[in-house]
């Protein structure tokens, strides 16, 4: 029987539609698509907006113990059994010092050592590593700055840029510093107005090519815009209980900015809260409340994590030695005694007691060259 062989553009029109965790497992074929998978920049931006355009980019969370990476897919029907798990291999060693900033486009960035700056793909390993960047004095506050401030990381199209935030000595001067990745330069500027506010929120949400952090106990949250570079403020829900209930947690759904609210008089649940268009106070709608616990349950401590684009949410609760993650998925409405809707909650995955969670992140084949 003659062997039929694709042409090679229908070849790569079949592979683009493929998700990242098979890819990588084909990219073992032949030496063409390895270097197509693997080495192939073009194909690797081109499967990122196909996916990106098609919604189906699959998003994992980071989870770091003292000496391991690990990540956790958050979408798996598995969620909760070791099937859901990847073990990863970093380029930098937390246990000596290194910290996680933030992920755009499946790149995740980690600031280091002797001043050194790490962009790394852990969905297929391929990692660059910056050194004398050019930080003029600041690296000392940006290291002091990362333990007790906020910072996120980012990625400007109109330049094919990918720009580190970190506000600096927020408390005192208020002062910003930046990291241009095309520059490989770090530069400084004047911080928000409200220097004085502590932010709920370390690790800004990227959206609009804007990083959004939640002070505490205001009624708007700060974006940075990373085109202009320039900070503004953004709406957020107007509620009669924000005084005793700030905004507990920032995510994206659908493209959307959502906050979660977590009432210290129901400990059982959490509102949530979509802004349906960008900027627009009146847009903000209560979708629903998250019913957690019923009695007898009474977690230690209880906070928002991370909300996936499909409407999953991530919620961790303290035991006395571990902790929990619980994913509730937006799938059946119940009304409670004041006729909101409310999901129960679902699928569980326990942790260590000293595992942290790091940053969530989409799967992609996108690395920076150079």
């Amino acid at each position: 029987m003659a062997i039929t062989t694709l042409p090679d553009d229908i070849i790569v029109h079949i592979l683009l539609r493929l998700p990242v965790k098979s890819l990588i497992r084909f990219s073992c074929v032949s030496k063409r698509w390895h270097s197509l998978v693997i080495s192939d920049l073009e194909f690797a931006q081109s499967h990122f907006k196909l996916a990106s355009k098609q919604k189906t980019l699959n998003r994992r969370l980071l989870l770091s113990t003292d000496s391991q990476l690990e990540s956790l897919d958050l979408e798996a029907p598995s969620f909760g059994d070791n099937s859901s798990v990847r073990k990863l291999v970093s380029p930098f060693k937390l246990e000596d010092g290194a910290k996680i900033l933030g992920s755009c486009n499946g790149l995740v960035c980690a600031i280091g050592v002797h001043e050194k700056l790490y962009i790394w793909n852990p969905s297929t390993g391929l990692s660059k590593t910056l050194s004398n960047t050019g930080s003029f004095g600041l690296w000392p506050r940006i290291k002091m700055s990362i333990l007790h401030d906020c910072y996120g990381f980012g990625y400007v199209s109109a330049i094919d840029d990918y720009k580190l935030v970190v506000v600096t000595d927020l408390i005192f001067k208020g002062e910003v510093a930046i990291f241009s990745l095309r520059a490989n330069v770090w530069k400084r500027m004047k911080g928000p107005d409200d220097q004085s506010i502590a932010m709920q929120n370390d690790n800004g949400t990227l959206l609009n090519e804007a990083l959004h952090w939640l002070p505490n106990h205001q009624l708007y949250m700060f974006a940075f815009d990373l085109a202009k570079e320039e900070f503004r403020k953004v709406p957020l829900p107007v509620t009669c209980e924000l005084d005793d209930m700030p905004f507990q947690c920032l995510g994206l759904l659908e493209g959307c900015l959502c906050a979660l609210q977590h009432k210290p008089c129901d400990c059982d649940s959490i509102d949530f809260w979509v802004m349906t268009e960008y900027g627009v106070l009146e847009s903000w709608t209560k979708l629903f409340k998250f019913k957690i616990f019923g009695p007898p349950e009474r977690p230690r401590s209880l906070s928002t994590v991370f909300v996936s684009e499909s409407g999953s949410v991530v919620v961790r609760k303290y035991w006395s030695r571990d902790m929990e993650l619980i994913r509730i998925e937006k799938k059946e409405d119940k009304l409670d005694d004041k006729n909101e809707k409310v999901v129960v909650w679902g699928d569980r995955y326990t942790l260590k007691w000293c595992c942290e969670i790091n940053v969530g992140y989409d799967e992609t084949l996108l690395w920076v060259g150079g």
